[in-house]
């Protein structure tokens, strides 16, 4: 399976979910720039299927943080020379953005489909501390921890696990790469981009780019009441 089907594959699987989950409404905040998480004034509440499915679709295709984690790492690899069969130029450029995004993505699929499936929670959760130390560890634990379906903080194995099996299975499709060094650095990105994203959804003011949902009715501005005397 090449790189060049495996994008429109990963795409198909949710832009016809995209619209129906447009709407949904829960206690989360979707921001353009760091994505979905739970402010520290709102009330959790477990994630429906909708809800879930929203997450993904802004996190894959509407975050600038999507492109930009994708664009950062093809950069270095493209400096570095990595790897080889790619050779240099802006086609060799637009080889390693569009295999790290795709390899990105689909360690996104894959770890918010585990979550999914055992009912954890994938959006960030942010602390009811207000000093900054507790703020920085919160956000540096829960890219290792997340919530059940109870609301209990358990190990987010499916982050790690998606992380790192896709980042093996990236060596299918990109020229002499091993699982064991390649495969396990792309894992090691993936879990530090995460970090730098529970960071930024931490601290970045609430209502920065945020999603606005689009008013459907309009209200009606009725005169003042007019008094009859008789």
């Amino acid at each position: 399976m090449t790189l060049f089907f495996l994008i429109p594959m990963l795409f198909l699987a949710v832009s016809g979910l995209a619209q129906d989950a447009a709407n949904i409404t829960k206690p989360s905040q979707a921001d353009l720039l760091v994505g979905t998480r739970v402010p520290r004034g709102m009330t959790w509440s477990t994630p429906t299927k909708e809800e879930r499915l929203r997450v993904l679709w802004r996190g894959l295709a509407l975050s600038p943080g999507a492109y930009i984690r994708s664009t950062f790492t093809a950069t270095s690899h493209h400096l570095d020379n990595k790897p080889k069969d790619f050779g240099q130029g802006w086609g060799a450029y637009a080889k390693r953005n569009l295999n790290s995004f795709a390899t990105f993505s689909l360690q996104d699929v894959a770890s918010e489909g585990l979550a999914a499936a055992t009912g954890y929670e994938m959006r960030y959760i942010q602390c009811k501390c207000t000093k900054v130390l507790p703020r920085i560890k919160h956000a540096l634990w829960f890219n290792l921890v997340t919530y059940n379906r109870e609301g209990k903080t358990v190990v987010n194995w499916p982050n790690i696990a998606g992380s790192y099996s896709v980042g093996m299975l990236s060596t299918a499709y990109t020229p002499n790469q091993k699982w064991s060094a390649q495969g396990i650095q792309m894992g090691n990105s993936a879990m530090a981009f995460g970090f730098v994203s529970s960071l930024l959804q931490e601290f970045t003011p609430g209502r920065l780019l945020r999603f606005r949902k689009k008013k459907t009715t309009k209200e009606a501005i009725l005169p003042p009441p007019v008094e009859i005397s008789n």
